[in-house]
């Protein structure tokens, strides 16, 4: 992968163009050199997640949960977990 800086304008189109097959994989062709990757390898500014399910938090009285916290409910999952907040 070349590394290269990648616009909001070419996501904001891919994500148009899935909007009905809600990603039915995610490999891609990136527009900087035409190399193939997947969406969950490229490098974002803020955590982003691709998952099969969510646990959402709403209005909650911090805004991260601590890597102590993190790591146990991953245990509990038996499954890595990544933080992404968002704003709805």
């Amino acid at each position: 992968m070349c590394r290269a800086i990648i616009g909001t304008e070419w996501w904001a189109d891919l994500l148009e163009a899935h909007c009905d097959d809600g990603f039915a994989t995610l490999a891609i062709e990136v527009p900087c050199c035409g190399g193939s990757t997947t969406l969950d390898a490229l490098e974002y500014d803020w955590p982003c997640g691709f998952a099969r399910f969510e646990i959402a938090v709403r209005n909650p009285d911090r805004l991260w949960f601590g890597d102590a916290e993190l790591t146990a409910l991953a245990d509990r999952l038996g499954h890595p977990v990544k933080q992404v907040r968002a704003r709805i």
